[in-house]
Parts: structure tokens; sequence; C-alpha cells
């Protein structure tokens, strides 16, 4: 469907069109058209191309009010509450996810749409810019504000789990005393992870074993309910390599949730699940500053 904001019609392309991946369902497009109608004309050029079919009919649209754009969410760090381990962090998540780019995108293009390291790069940028404005005061408030900026910035179904997940586990933190990010510990870690993987189940209607990032996240929250009290450099250790066995369990697995759920078994190349590196990556950038930092939470 293409729109004409100046004029008050909208032109409607319909029919059965063949999607690069053989995928079920419908697909609804919206764009804004220039005034000189090349767009438009460009959409309905005569084409050789057997599964486009342009055509177009004109439908007056109603008047509706103007919606003004919410501005954009914004922090203001107060004095001393910067944490140079949160940080340090949060710095090292972003440059290994950066990292991993290429090979998310790779990955994506055998099972999905090839955007997976392009959708993360987008929203790791961003948390970039932000940071320096965050307040770590305490837990909760940390996850919420990283919660705002992926949903801000962070599309697809990822974007919008890992809002639900991130949401959910601020709400966790805030029922587990609300504590400042340096009193955080391994138990009030598994119970946020796990009220952010609850919620994830819930509304991504996927499972354990459906070959998604849940196959490397329940492993690393059995790890931390497992060995709450244990020294982090063992917490960690552990962590890392049950992350690393999820990634790979992934690539053994039949695909039953998302994009590569539409997908022909006999169609994939035997890899392991983009999201599911996604999460190991930042998992073990994770445990990585805690490893080097040999500290107790």
């Amino acid at each position: 469907a293409v729109v004409s904001t100046q004029s008050g019609h909208y032109g409607r392309d319909c029919g059965v069109y063949m999607t690069s991946l053989g995928m079920h369902g419908i697909s609804l497009s919206v764009i804004r058209l220039d005034k000189e109608g090349t767009l438009l004309e460009m959409l309905h050029y005569p084409t050789s191309a057997p599964a486009w079919k342009p055509g177009c009919d004109q439908v007056k649209l109603p008047q509706v009010p103007h919606r003004i754009p919410k501005s954009p969410k914004t922090y203001t760090p107060k004095a001393g509450i910067l944490n140079d381990r949160i940080n340090n962090i949060l710095s090292t998540i972003y440059t290994d996810l950066l990292s991993k780019v290429s090979e998310l995108d790779e990955l994506d293009r055998q099972v999905g749409d090839g955007d997976c390291g392009s959708t993360v790069a987008g929203v790791v940028k961003q948390l970039q810019t932000r940071t320096p404005h965050l307040d770590y005061s305490s837990f909760s408030l940390l996850l919420t504000q990283l919660s705002d900026i992926v949903e801000e910035h962070m599309g697809g179904t990822s974007g919008a789990l890992y809002t639900i997940g991130l949401t959910a586990a601020a709400g966790q933190a805030k029922l587990s005393g609300d504590t400042s990010c340096e009193e955080v510990t391994v138990s009030v870690l598994a119970s946020c992870l796990e009220s952010a993987l609850s919620a994830v189940v819930r509304y991504g209607n996927a499972q354990e074993g459906d070959c998604t990032m849940l196959d490397v996240l329940y492993p690393v929250l059995r790890v931390m309910q497992l060995n709450s009290t244990a020294h982090m450099t063992t917490v960690t250790a552990l962590c890392t390599q049950v992350a690393d066995t999820g990634v790979m369990k992934t690539a053994t697995l039949k695909p039953r949730a998302g994009r590569a759920s539409y997908i022909r078994t006999e169609d994939i190349d035997a890899c392991a699940d983009p999201g599911a590196v996604a999460a190991a990556t930042w998992v073990k950038a994770v445990c990585k500053c805690f490893y080097l930092d040999d500290i107790m939470i």
C-alpha cells in the first residue's frame, strides 16, 4: 500500500506475491509518496518479474488529527553515580556484539532475512551514545533505561522481545529490593533473568528447545541458580561454557519459533541460530568482565 498525504488519497496494490523465504501470512508495507509521483510511477513500471503484479486503485482517506510525535526520552547523569565497573561491562558488551555483526548477518541469511547483525549494530551504536548519560543509582533504573533505548532503536521481533525481557527484569529488580548496581547479587541477577525469560516465553510463544536465544539463556539461568553462593570466577566460567554449548545445540535443533521455522528443514544448512549467538555474546562479555575483575558480587 502506498500513501499520499498531499492528495488525501492512497494507492492500494493488492495481490498474491512470493516472498524470498516462502513464508505464510500477509505483509503490509506503507510509504510516503513524493509530490511528483515518481515513486508510484516506479512501483507500477512494467516488469517481467513473475511474482510482481503492479496495479493500483485509489480510495479517499478520512481526515484524521495530526499527531505530534513523542520526544525521545533522555537521561541526565547525577553526580557521583557513574560507575566505572558498569561502564566497563556495557562497553565490553557493545564491543563484542559489534565484532559479531558480519557473522550474525551471514547466519541470518541462511535462516532469516539477513539483517540480524545490522539490527544489533544499530541499537548498540545508540546505546554507546546514550550510556554516558545513564543513571546507575539503582539496578532497576538501569534496566528500565536500557529497555527504553532498545524499544526506541531496535527493530524487528528481537527488539520487541528484548524490550519485554528488560522491562520484566527491571520490575523484578525493584521487587528484590531495588539495590544499587554495586550491591546486586548473583541471586538477584538470576531472579531478574528468570522474570525476563518468563516474559519472553509468554509473549514470544517460544520455549527452550525451539532453536532460539532461549537455548542459551535458560542454561545460563540454571547455572546462576545452582551456584548463587559460589565465587564469581566459578559462576562466570560455567555460564560461559553453557552459553557456548547452547549455541552449538541450536545448530542441531529444528526451528519451531521465529522466521526460521517457516523455512523447510531441507533448505537449511546446519548452522547456529543468530539470536542465540547474539545472546551468548553479551552473556560472555559480562562474564569476561567479572572474571577479569576476580570479584564477588
